[in-house]
């Protein structure tokens, strides 16, 4: 019955006349059986007395609206029922003394709907229809016992009352929390969505194409801008949509295979930044993109997605050819006077050794040493612009041949020794024999005198340069280690760049372009290799250079090779 009660909390209508319909039925039952056990003149009386009161409860519980009793009603009901407790357990006296423990019923309605009014009417109801009647009829005398055993049932109501009321009190809590989260949550959904909107907008605008793909390589976002460039690379006529039939082409024009393109490095393993490729067919419409691939983890830390960001640099790299033009040009028109410069300054010098050795011909001469010097450090600046421009048109022309790295670079360093000891500064080897590598060897002189040179320069007194050769599985590695003043992880990523100069270098009264370390990639780069440098600001630097056994597509050891 105190399941049937907590059930009648329900407000629809049909669940209300089902619970009502049991507590009548659980009531009229027994008093049914004992008016017919013990029929008498005063039980039929109370009976139907009490039969009375259900039925007006039970009609108007029936002719209740559809959505429930009204607030009256809730009150009405209850106090009928328990008015119909108190006359059924005087009329079936005694045998129905267990009719009125049926009384929590209707009273927990009341503490359940009014609370703590609801308790106090339950209680006062209690005393009155069935406490206080039993006491007039069936105690003759009054006694401490009598009393007490009388509002056993009252006491009972108030500790069953107490008990729902804490319960309801903990509910009320509970569902006033959850309330709250529920609301916080929705806030939450709703900040959520707009943060969504906010990115995608975002998203869409951002003149740089972005492509997100799952753990699995599927793409599962895209914006605008990426969108266009799909479309260049794969056109709606075009007949192979595959990533093997896009029109993706290396920068010198060439198709470029599709285990090299961006999307299958990325989903290979490999993060990288600006590479670069020709995104659609060749002509006017076609572009020249610089891709960057980047992972993001989960909180767990294991791969989520991978994100790729595709930058349209096709206006920059048509500046940076006629730039490129431009100073091939200037470069080459340069040569001639400059030669001029140098081959009539030696005729100058020739011509004072004939003349009368005076002050004014020591000055001369001193002045042309001055030219000289000038000039020739300004051929080698031509000769760097000339051959980088080479390198940048894929025009690097290479006389391959076996060639020793060991023993290169053991002769490089003997070649720098008086400049280190001059210098105070600390050169070793670590040199370990190694099969020949094809590759040419001036070039590879440049690379050498250029890292080894540069470990000297920026080496302070007392500093230590180091040379290693060793052979790996993927090559012939050569290392140049100093523990100069090292570079800022910005700097390592633009050190290769064409005219760059570190911070450190800028500052330091050593000249130079910054020229050298580019020249140096360009040529590793021609070999088929891959140069690299690891440093810490204040903890020196690492150049590596790794050449391959075999260069991809020559299949003979020695010849000329154009890139």
């Amino acid at each position: 019955m105190i399941v049937a009660a907590l059930l009648y909390l329900s407000s629809d209508k049909t669940a209300v006349v089902v619970q009502h319909a049991t507590f009548v039925g659980a009531l009229v039952a027994p008093v049914v059986v004992l008016v017919a056990a013990r029929p008498s003149g005063p039980a039929l009386v109370g009976s139907a007395l009490g039969v009375l009161l259900l039925a007006v409860a039970t009609v108007l519980v029936l002719m209740s609206p559809k959505e429930g009793p009204s607030r009256l009603m809730w009150w009405v009901v209850p106090t009928l029922n328990i008015m119909a407790c108190g006359v059924f357990r005087v009329a079936t006296a005694p045998g129905g003394a267990l009719i009125s423990s049926l009384v929590l019923v209707p009273a927990l309605w009341l503490v359940l709907r009014f609370r703590g009014r609801g308790a106090g009417a339950a209680v006062l109801l209690v005393l009155l229809t069935i406490t206080a009647p039993s006491l007039v009829v069936f105690e003759t005398h009054l006694s401490l016992a009598g009393v007490a055993r009388y509002l056993i049932l009252p006491v009972t109501m108030v500790l069953l009352a107490l008990a729902v009321l804490g319960i309801l009190q903990r509910q009320d809590a509970a569902f006033a929390q959850s309330q709250e989260s529920l609301v916080r949550q929705r806030e939450a959904a709703r900040e959520l969505a707009r943060s969504d909107d906010r990115l995608r907008g975002v998203l869409e605008n951002l003149n740089v194409g972005v492509l997100v793909m799952d753990a699995q390589g599927n793409d599962v976002m895209t914006n605008h801008t990426q969108r266009e460039l799909h479309s260049l690379v794969s056109p709606p006529d075009n007949s192979d949509p595959t990533e093997s039939g896009h029109l993706v082409f290396r920068l010198d024009g060439s198709c470029m295979p599709p285990e090299e393109r961006p999307a299958a490095r990325a989903n290979a393993g490999e993060t990288f930044d600006n590479v670069m490729f020709r995104a659609g067919a060749p002509g006017p419409e076609q572009r020249v993109v610089s891709c960057t691939a980047r992972f993001i983890a989960d909180q767990e830390g294991s791969l989520d997605s991978i994100l790729l960001m595709f930058r349209d640099v096709t206006i920059d790299t048509n500046l940076l050819r006629a730039q490129q033009d431009v100073i091939a040009n200037v470069s080459h028109e340069m040569r001639t006077p400059l030669t001029s410069i140098v081959g009539f300054t030696d005729f100058a010098a020739d011509s004072l050794e004939q003349l009368e050795d005076t002050q004014a011909r020591s000055d001369v001469a001193e002045y042309l040493t001055v030219i000289r010097r000038g000039a020739e450090k300004l051929s080698a600046l031509v000769e760097d612009l000339l051959l980088q421009q080479q390198a940048a048109l894929g025009k690097l022309a290479l006389n391959l041949e076996p060639l020793d790295l060991s023993n290169l670079a053991q002769e490089c360093v003997e070649g720098f020794r008086p400049l280190a000891q001059e210098r105070g500064i600390t050169v070793d080897l670590d040199l370990n024999a190694m099969p020949n590598v094809p590759a040419d060897c001036q070039r590879m002189i440049q690379v050498l005198d250029n890292l080894v040179g540069n470990a000297l320069k920026y080496t302070q007194r007392g500093g230590r340069v180091l040379v290693a050769a060793e052979t790996t599985a993927q090559g012939a590695l050569l290392q140049v280690s100093d523990n100069g003043p090292g570079m800022t992880r910005d700097e390592t990523s633009r050190i290769f760049t064409p005219f760059y100069r570190a911070v450190s270098a800028r500052r330091s009264e050593k000249g130079g372009a910054g020229l050298g370390l580019a020249l140096t990639k360009s040529i590793v780069d021609a070999h088929g290799g891959d140069i690299r440098v690891t440093s810490a600001l204040g903890g020196g630097s690492t150049f590596s250079v790794l050449l391959p056994f075999a260069i991809p597509g020559k299949d003979h050891e020695s010849g000329e090779r154009t890139l």
